[in-house]
Order: structure tokens, then sequence, then C-alpha cells
């Protein structure tokens, strides 16, 4: 589908961009696949902890990389229902 709109075409770039660093930064984060119970992530060097969020028919779990050496700022994975959603945010204006 073509679009026109000026505003639309920006918004498309900015998407392209966010998903590049994503890809560029995600490759960079270790995240313990075999221990189940363990769900520290690693940027490097940097250990960084969730924080859980629960209620009824909701789950979420959120990352804050501030501290980090890494273009991502936040990352979080939240469930509701049967719909999955992630979300990230950059440090400062990166795109």
């Amino acid at each position: 589908m073509k679009v026109k709109n000026q505003d639309w075409i920006e918004f498309k770039k900015t998407i392209i961009s966010f998903i590049k660093i994503f890809e560029k930064d995600s490759t960079r984060f270790e995240y313990p696949i075999y221990e189940d119970e363990d769900f520290t992530m690693l940027v490097e060097e940097c250990e960084v902890y969730p924080v859980f969020t629960k209620k009824e028919d909701f789950l979420k779990i959120e990352y804050d990389f501030t501290l980090c050496e890494t273009t991502i700022r936040t990352l979080s994975f939240s469930k509701y229902f049967d719909a999955v959603r992630v979300e990230l945010t950059l440090k400062e204006k990166n795109i």
C-alpha cells in the first residue's frame, strides 16, 4: 500500500531507524535461556535486574539499561490475556 502523506513517511523512517538500533544493540544482550528462574540480563559487563508487575491477566517484565553502554534505555515485555507486547525506549535522541 502506498501512502503519500509526509507525516506517515517520516514516521516510517523513524520506525526503520528504531528497528536498526534494536537489531544492533540486541546482539550485545545476554539472557539466560537455559536457566528458567534467572531473569538477569547482561549487556557486556553490565548486569540488569528486572522489575516485575503482575495483575489479574497481566504480566510485565521491565529492564532499565540507563547505566549500561547501550542506546536502549528500557526494554519491557508484557502479556495481557493472549496479547504479547514489546516496548523499548532509547537514550537521548538517537533517531
